[in-house]
This record gives C-alpha cells, sequence and structure tokens, in this order.
C-alpha cells in the first residue's frame, strides 16, 4: 500500500460492471449436501457490480485507487452509498472528480479504509477507535439501534471479498480538512472555491494559519452580476481578486463567541467592522449564515455578501460594467500608474456606449500605440485634480484638467452636463478620489490635426497633412476654421491625382491645396454667410448658405461645427482646387514633360500670372504626344514651340468654332486653325506645318484660364 502515503497518481481504470453474483455456490456432493459458499471477487469487483455504490466506484477511478483495493489486502471498507455522495451536492461531486482535487479525492476515499485485517461487524465494539489508511482514525458506535462510523450509519454489514470486507454507510466520512478542503466540500461555497483558485492563494489559505475566514455563498458572487464575477477571475486581474480575497480573511481563529463590535484588521491590510447586536453578527453589514465551521487551520463563517475593499479608480473601472472598455484604454495609455497613486482625482468617465459612439475606427485608432499620446490626451482631459462631488458644481462652472485644458458644466437642465455630455451617474467615491460616469467621450483637448487622426472620414487628410509638412502648423493656438475633405472626396480626385500630391517632390503643390482648406479664426456654421472668405494661402473660397446644407466653392458641408482645441472642423464632400494655377493644374493632371520644359524654359511664372486678369488657355499635349517627337528643339526654339501651345486669353471649348484662326503666345504671333467635325463635333487643330492633332479633352480649368488636353505637339511654319 505504498502507493496511497505517496499519494501516486494512477491513470483511470476502466471498470465494467460484473454481473455474476457476489457469492458462487458450489455443486452439490452426491448426498445432495451442499457445500459452504465461495468468495469469488475482490472489493473493487463487488463494488462494480453493486449499484448502490456506483459513485463510490466512480471517485475511485478518478482517484486512481481501483488498483490498489484489488491488491492482496486484507482491507475493510466503509463504503458510501450513492445517496450519501448525492447529500454532498452534485457541484461537491463534480469537483471532486476535476483531476485538480485528486489529493483531496484521495485523502477522503483512504479515510474510508482501514487497512491490514477484514474487520467484521461481529468484531466492532461501542467506543472502539480504528486507523484509516489516511492515517487518522474513525470512531464505532455499537448500540441497539446499529453500528455508527463517525456518526454514519452501516446499512448493510459484512459483504466480505477475497481482499477483505465492505459495510456500507449512509454517509460520506470526512477527516480533518484544511480551509481551502472544506470550501470545496461545501456546495455553498463552490464559486469561492474558483476564486481562490484564480486567485493563486490555495497554498496560502493551506498553511498553517490560523485563520478566519468571512466566506461568502454563491449567491454572493452571483450578486456581483457576470460583468464583475467574470473580471475578478480574469487572470489579467489576479491582483485585484487577491485584494479582495484576503479582505475576507482575519489572522487567528476568531469564533462566533469570539467577536465584538468593532473593527478587525483583515489580511489584506485594511479593517472589517464586526456588529453582533443584530439578529446574526454582520461584517461591513453583510449577515454571518452559518459560523463556527472549525477546520485544521482555523474556523469558516458562511456570509451573504461579498465583502468588498476601498478600490482605486482604475480597479472600480475595471469591476464596474460601465467601464469595461474606459478600463481598457487606460491601460494603453499607459495610465493605470497614474490613476492608482495618492490624487485624489475626480474622473469624468465615459461609459462603454460613449465609446461606441465613436465608432470602431476610431477606438483601434486611440489603442493604436503609435497613438498613445492622443490616447493620453483624451483620458487626462477626463480627470480634474483633487475630489470635487457633484455638490460643489455650479452652472457655468468650469475646472481645469489634469491635460491642461478646461471643462464647463451645465446644470441648467434636468440633467447636469459637462462639455454637452450627459453626467449620468454622480459621486461613486473610491480610495484615491471620486468618479462621475458620462455619456460621451470629451474629445475638445485635440488639436486640429490628433482630431483628424482618429476620424475615419479624415485619414487621408491627415496623412496630407503630414505628407504635406503642415504638421506643426495645424496643432499651433490658431484658432483655424478647416473644411476637411472626406474620404470620398479624395477618392473622387483619382488614385493618380492622389499619388502626385503625396509625392514629395509636390509638396509645395499639396501645401497650397492644404491651406486653400483653412481659415483664421473658429468659424461655426451659425457664423457662415454668403459671399467669400480669404483662406491661409491666400485666396477666397465662397460660401453659399441657401441650400439645404452650406457650400464651400460648391462643396457641400457633410458634418459642421466639430470643436477642437484650436478651432473647429467641417467636413465637406468635395477637395477644392480653384486656387490651382495653369501649372499647378498641369502637374496634378500628371503632364510631368510639359511642366518640365516650361519650368526649364523659365515660362513658370508666366503660366502662373493672371495675365492682367485675361488668364491663359493652354493646349497641353500628353506624354505620349512628347515621346512621340523625333527631336526636341531647344533654346529659344523651344520656347517659341511651348508658347505656341499657349493663347494669351480664356478660352474655353464653348468659344472655339470649326476655321477659327486662334492666335498663338510666342513672339512671331502663330496662329493654328481649330476644326470642329460636324457629325461628332470632334475638335481638332491644324498647327503652321500642317499637322493636325485631336483635342482628347477640353475645360480642364485652373485659376488663372483652361487647359485643353491634346495628342500630338503642335509645331508652328
Amino acid at each position: 500500500m505504498k502507493s496511497f502515503f505517496q499519494n501516486v497518481r494512477r491513470s483511470a481504470v476502466r471498470l465494467a460492471l460484473v454481473p455474476a453474483a457476489v457469492v458462487a455456490f458450489t455443486a452439490c456432493d452426491d448426498d445432495n449436501n451442499p457445500v459452504g459458499p465461495q468468495i469469488t471477487q475482490d472489493i473493487v469487483e463487488i463494488a462494480a457490480a453493486t449499484p448502490e455504490v456506483s459513485t463510490l466506484v466512480a471517485a475511485l477511478t478518478a482517484a486512481g485507487l481501483a488498483d490498489d483495493l484489488q491488491g492482496d489486502g486484507p482491507f475493510t471498507v466503509f463504503a458510501p452509498v450513492n445517496s450519501a455522495f448525492d447529500a454532498l451536492g452534485a457541484d461537491v461531486i463534480s469537483a471532486l472528480l476535476e483531476a485538480g482535487n485528486a489529493d483531496l479525492l484521495t485523502k477522503i476515499l483512504t479515510f474510508h479504509v482501514v487497512p491490514g485485517a477484514a474487520v467484521l461487524s461481529s468484531d466492532l465494539s461501542d467506543g472502539q477507535s480504528v486507523t484509516t489508511l489516511q492515517g487518522e482514525s474513525l470512531s464505532i458506535g455499537v448500540s441497539g439501534s446499529g453500528v455508527t462510523v463517525n456518526g454514519a450509519s452501516v446499512t448493510t454489514a459484512d459483504i466480505e471479498a477475497t481482499n477483505g470486507v465492505i459495510h456500507l454507510i449512509d454517509g460520506v466520512l470526512t477527516p480533518e480538512l484544511d480551509i481551502v478542503e472544506k470550501a470545496i466540500l461545501t456546495s455553498e461555497t463552490q464559486t469561492l472555491v474558483d476564486a481562490v483558485v484564480a486567485g493563486d492563494l490555495v497554498s496560502v489559505l493551506q498553511s498553517e494559519g490560523p485563520f478566519t475566514v468571512f466566506a461568502p455563498v454563491n449567491a454572493a458572487f452571483a450578486g456581483l452580476g457576470n460583468y464583475t464575477l467574470s473580471a475578478l477571475l480574469d487572470p489579467a486581474n489576479k491582483a485585484i481578486l487577491q485584494k479582495v480575497l484576503t479582505y475576507h480573511v482575519v489572522p487567528g481563529k476568531v469564533l462566533s463567541t469570539d467577536l465584538a463590535n468593532g473593527q478587525v484588521a483583515t489580511a489584506e491590510g485594511s479593517t472589517v467592522t464586526i456588529d453582533i447586536d443584530g439578529a446574526a453578527p454582520t461584517v461591513n453589514g453583510v449577515s454571518v449564515v452559518a459560523a463556527d465551521i472549525e477546520v485544521a487551520n482555523g474556523v469558516i463563517h458562511l456570509v451573504e455578501g461579498v465583502l468588498l475593499p476601498e478600490f482605486d479608480i482604475v480597479e472600480t473601472a475595471i469591476l464596474t460594467a460601465e467601464t469595461g472598455t474606459l478600463a481598457s484604454v487606460v491601460a494603453a495609455g499607459g495610465l493605470v500608474e497614474t490613476l492608482q497613486g495618492d490624487g485624489p482625482f475626480t474622473v469624468f468617465a465615459p461609459v462603454n456606449s460613449a465609446f461606441d459612439a465613436l465608432g470602431s475606427f476610431t477606438v483601434l485608432e486611440l489603442l493604436d500605440p503609435s497613438n498613445i499620446a492622443i490616447l493620453q490626451d483624451i483620458l487626462t482631459y477626463h480627470v480634474v485634480p483633487g475630489a470635487v462631488l457633484s455638490s460643489a458644481l455650479s452652472d457655468g462652472a468650469t475646472a481645469a484638467t489634469v491635460e491642461g485644458g478646461s471643462l464647463t458644466f451645465d446644470l441648467s437642465g434636468d440633467t447636469p452636463k459637462v462639455n454637452g455630455a450627459n453626467i449620468v451617474a454622480t459621486d461613486i467615491e473610491v480610495a484615491n478620489g471620486v468618479i462621475h460616469l458620462i455619456d460621451g467621450v470629451l474629445l475638445e483637448s485635440l488639436d486640429v490635426v490628433q482630431r483628424a487622426v482618429i476620424t475615419e472620414q479624415t485619414q487621408t487628410v491627415a496623412a496630407a497633412v503630414v505628407a504635406g509638412g503642415l504638421v506643426e502648423t495645424l496643432q499651433g493656438d490658431g484658432p483655424f476654421t478647416v473644411f476637411a475633405p472626406v474620404q470620398a472626396a479624395f477618392e473622387a480626385l483619382g488614385t493618380d491625382k492622389l499619388e502626385v500630391l503625396l509625392a514629395e517632390e509636390n509638396q509645395a503643390l499639396l501645401q497650397k491645396i492644404l491651406t486653400y482648406h483653412v481659415v483664421s479664426g473658429a468659424v461655426y456654421s451659425t457664423d457662415l454667410a454668403n459671399g467669400t472668405v480669404t483662406t491661409v494661402q491666400g485666396s477666397d473660397v465662397t460660401i453659399d448658405i441657401d441650400g439645404d446644407a452650406p457650400t464651400v466653392n460648391g462643396a457641400a458641408v457633410v458634418a459642421a461645427d466639430i470643436q477642437v482645441a484650436n478651432g473647429v472642423i467641417h467636413l465637406i464632400d468635395g477637395v477644392l482646387t480653384e486656387n490651382l494655377d495653369l501649372v499647378d493644374v498641369a502637374t496634378l493632371n500628371k503632364f510631368p514633360t510639359l511642366v518640365s520644359l516650361v519650368e526649364q524654359q523659365g515660362l513658370t511664372a508666366t503660366l502662373r500670372s493672371d495675365n492682367g486678369g485675361a488668364g491663359f488657355t493652354v493646349f497641353a499635349p500628353t506624354e505620349d504626344a512628347f515621346a512621340g517627337l523625333s527631336a526636341v528643339p531647344s533654346g529659344d526654339a523651344l520656347t517659341q514651340v511651348l508658347l505656341y501651345h499657349v493663347v494669351a486669353a480664356t478660352v474655353e471649348s464653348s468659344d472655339l468654332s470649326d476655321g477659327q484662326v486662334v492666335t498663338s503666345a510666342n513672339s512671331a504671333g502663330d496662329t493654328f486653325t481649330v476644326n470642329i467635325d460636324s457629325a461628332s463635333g470632334a475638335v481638332s487643330i491644324t498647327d503652321g506645318a500642317g499637322n493636325t492633332v485631336n483635342v482628347v479633352l477640353t475645360d480642364v480649368p485652373a485659376a488663372n484660364g483652361v487647359i485643353h488636353v491634346i495628342d500630338g505637339v503642335k509645331l508652328p511654319s
């Protein structure tokens, strides 16, 4: 039996029920005189064939003890019937059969086995003590009512086996148990056991102690709610769980008769308050429902509620269903240690639905490590130094935040507000301050660039601001009003144009476009009026408020008045390019050869001018057109060829007519002839050399004229 004492774990043995009778009889002799019964089955075989002890058989198998009880013995087994196990409760039986509790199961089962002898009921005497295989003793009682073992009655005695004897009993015998073992065997404390395991406190509560444990019953944990209970059992929150559990533990063995009114220090480090004046003692107002459950290393008192120590801001957020997202965001922002500091702090804590309202894109951007500075700005903007209760708030008052900005309170309505967000729950006092729940995330601390970064509709704007080298400018004091194109507006430009804008060599062009979307000052939608407004770039945009939504150069405002720390943002459905001159438009539309040659010949300034208000018309050859030239002229000849493509006036396609002779801007005043097909309306040009080129695209607008695209290079005579 060495394996019992060493707690050797063995693989489970599958036991088939033995249908044969427990006792077999031999055939009669010639005189028909029966011979005495033959015992042919060992203890395990008999148990397997006895329906009343099927639970015991399952337990022996789970503990790996079946092989041992099939050894030579002899053994005396006090075998609990199924109803004895049922009395423990299904959850207790299930717990005992779990692999993690194999040692406890072995301890209990071996407490039912007396080694070294097959002790029949006739051998038992009242007051007799027998030593079990587990090591502790059982007390035998014999009276006219029958035989008892540690108070459990023997219901069927003297079932003999080849290696011993079985007595069926109506109770499960338990040896001396420690706090954890007793909790496992108590139906009302199964959730507590799970918590102790999750909190990694098993070895502590199985140590010598002694300890007094105020043990919450299962219903007490259920009363916390599924969210809070799940949060406590989450491995990430083990420190909080340990704090809660050790708050239920008092050093020393304190029986109910030792309790007195007052405070008692807990193993967690703070105190609980005892009150014995009522019908039952209470701990922090929670009633003791069962007292003085003595165990090997102390005493257990069952209580009807979970005792919660004083939590800090972060711990409270983690355990509160409404602020689970906030807790995750605080962790991502690296602010846990800060908000667990002494404080005190007042936190206006957005509820989960407030983060949901931001949209999944924004939340993911906030959780992106590259945006941690933005996240920290937002979070610290929700924190005010000091503990400010709701009674200290007043209408119109402001409060400086840890971030550096200020919050404004509105108490004029039925529900108090902070920066327009409703305060939905007030004065949640915690160890290092106070929490007020709000139904919105406050983003007013963000500047133009930060807000663009976390907004799905302005991702291209944010990328363009970076590429344009304007981050520092748009994070300045301002204030600025930004008409920010949405994603679809940039998509409408086309991939080619967007690539041009974001190319490093075109940064000046990108800056020109971006600053054309910015107006100095904070201009809200209510401030808009029909007319023109000068942009930071220097050109004007035209505002029209007569339609369903205001427009800027015809682009509709699709979302207005997004307040930021240094101004206001209005989202618009178009990219404004009306300030671009002919060179800019040629660059944006991918005419690099033309632009390069214009620059090479010193014509850029000319084609950026407004020609005294008359503007220019450029017939722009495509890249393929230049590629088709056998040779590109040089010097003044190239200049004259380039200017041969320019008309010193704004000539739109509607101004062209068949047979029209147009004078170019080159020094010779060379002309070319316009041809318009009467059937198709197709436009072509015959140059001075007699060549005809086709106009493939007309009326590409620029601030100082118009471009018509042609498929060949025109040559003067």
